[in-house]
């Protein structure tokens, strides 16, 4: 969505300063110029490593990788606030620490059905490779 804001403003800001309206060529040019460092910071988020799900088990970030063996409950819960807040949160328990893991999907770069199919995938992979189907 910010790369075609930014996109509209340079053509904005182009065709003001063929019609010799600086002044709005410059708001514009400011706005775009301004809008930079967030595009940047967002294309470095999509090569990060979130989350790592696999048939061995979930991995968040640089923590260590959590077996499935140790995992209950990985799931997606759905939270509403009110009728236009409504947040989805990744949650999973693990077993030895006896913590609940909860992450805001809407800082991940995925979303439920992905995430779902993913994980029942993955817990059904690990079941099969284990010989406890």
């Amino acid at each position: 969505m910010r790369i075609l804001l930014l996109i509209g403003l340079i053509v904005a800001a182009i065709y003001f300063l063929n019609q010799d309206q600086s002044l709005i060529f410059l708001v514009l040019l400011g706005i775009f110029l301004f809008q930079i460092p967030y595009l940047i910071k967002g294309i470095k988020r999509i090569d990060e490593i979130q989350f790592r799900i696999n048939s061995e088990g979930i991995q968040y970030q640089n923590l260590n990788l959590v077996p499935w063996s140790n995992i209950e409950n990985e799931r997606v819960i759905t939270e509403y606030i009110n009728s236009k807040d409504i947040r989805h949160y990744f949650t999973y328990y693990i077993i030895d620490s006896d913590q609940v893991m909860k992450f805001n999907l809407k800082n991940l770069s995925t979303d439920i059905s992905e995430l779902t199919i993913t994980l029942t995938i993955q817990r059904n992979k690990y079941k099969r490779e284990n010989n406890l189907v």
